[in-house]
């Protein structure tokens, strides 16, 4: 049986507009096994950047549970979530400025 590498558990996240509240990910679940290959495809405006900037440990979700490798990052404390994004995850930004005098190892770095 493989093993789970990532439980997303009934995620939602909202946010305040001035015309009210936005529900940008709206009970979302799903598993992830070891080994899986996922692509996250939909809409724009469907919340897949929200849902990966919560994985990602760049933004919290309002309730839910996202439990990866076992430990449940949607109750870490800020400093938890720093120590996560530093040495757990990986993530490519979809906008990012590269410096022009840097080479490009030098601007992945």
């Amino acid at each position: 049986m493989p093993d789970k590498l990532l439980e997303v558990k009934h995620l939602k996240k909202y946010f305040n507009t001035k015309n009210g509240l936005l529900h940008a990910v709206d009970d979302v679940s799903f598993d992830i096994e070891k080994g899986e290959l996922v692509v996250i495809l939909g809409a724009s405006g469907a919340g897949k950047s929200t849902v990966l900037n919560i994985l990602g440990g760049m933004d919290t979700n309002d309730e839910g549970r996202v439990i990866i490798d076992g430990k449940d990052i949607s109750e870490y404390t800020a400093k938890e979530l720093t120590t996560y994004r530093r040495e757990d995850v990986g993530f490519v930004f979809q906008f990012y400025n590269l410096v022009s005098n840097l080479t490009a190892r030098e601007n992945v770095e």
